[in-house]
This record gives C-alpha cells, structure tokens and sequence, in this order.
C-alpha cells in the first residue's frame, strides 16, 4: 500500500471514530433527558432516630407533588408525596407555593452509622419510571 492511500485510511478511520463518537455523545444526552428531569430540584435537609425530612419540586411542573422513596442503607423503607409544608422552600423561591416537603419516620435501626437517600419518582417518557437523587445522601447515626 503506498503512502497517499495509508493517509486516507488513516483520515477515513479517524473520521469514522469523531462521527461515532459523537453520536454516542447525542445519544447519552438524549437519554439523559428522557430518563431523568433536569428541572427537579431538592434536598434532603435532616435525618436522625425519628425523622427523615426534605423537600423536592419539579420547576417544570410547579404545583405538581413528586413521589419520593426514602432509601435506608440501600435498602427501600417507604415512598410518599411530596406534599408537606415548607414555607421556606417558597419563601427561598424554589417552588410557587409551600407545600412541597417529605416527611418519613425513621424505622427502627441498630446502634451505628446509616446512610439515608431520598428519591423522586420521575416517570420516562418510554413509560418506565426511574429513581433521581434528590439532594446528596445524608449520613447520620444511631446510638
């Protein structure tokens, strides 16, 4: 093979490689946007022996109350609405009215350090349901 047709092979497969490589960048940004919702905001402000508290709202759809699912050591425990009073959470202008809190017992754990995480339900638009963080997890302990 001479030199003019190694160079176009060369620039034929590095032309290849950018096209493919961009098309999985479109795809993961696509997905991305069909499987979770960029508007969700939230956090889970507090846990401790009786209370796992927070607050999560979709800017998108402002007067709409999210599922959220409490998470213990990886392990579920319980969903619920997101539809509790949080005067601070509208006052702070991060949703159009105060209800938008979670509130979940703390079930019964053993002495030691957990982790809790709190997820909103977003339904895809493929009809799946996934599971967003919402906030960052918080660690607490139990004496």
């Amino acid at each position: 093979m001479d030199t003019a047709a190694r160079r176009r092979l060369v620039h034929l497969l590095l032309s290849k490689s950018i096209a493919e490589a961009l098309l999985v960048g479109a795809v993961t940004v696509a997905l991305f946007f069909a499987m979770l919702s960029p508007s969700l905001r939230g956090v889970l402000d507090d846990a401790n022996n009786q209370s796992i508290t927070g607050w999560a709202v979709d800017e998108a759809q402002p007067f709409e109350r999210i599922e959220v699912q409490l998470f213990i050591d990886d392990q579920f425990v319980a969903a619920a609405q997101a539809n509790q009073y949080r005067p601070d959470v509208h006052a702070a202008m991060r949703a159009q009215d105060d209800w938008h809190g979670f509130i979940f017992t703390t079930p019964r754990l053993p002495a030691g350090e957990h982790a809790a995480e709190v997820y909103a339900v977003h339904p895809a638009s493929s009809g799946h349901r996934t599971l967003q963080l919402v906030g960052k997890p918080f660690r607490f302990r139990i004496n």
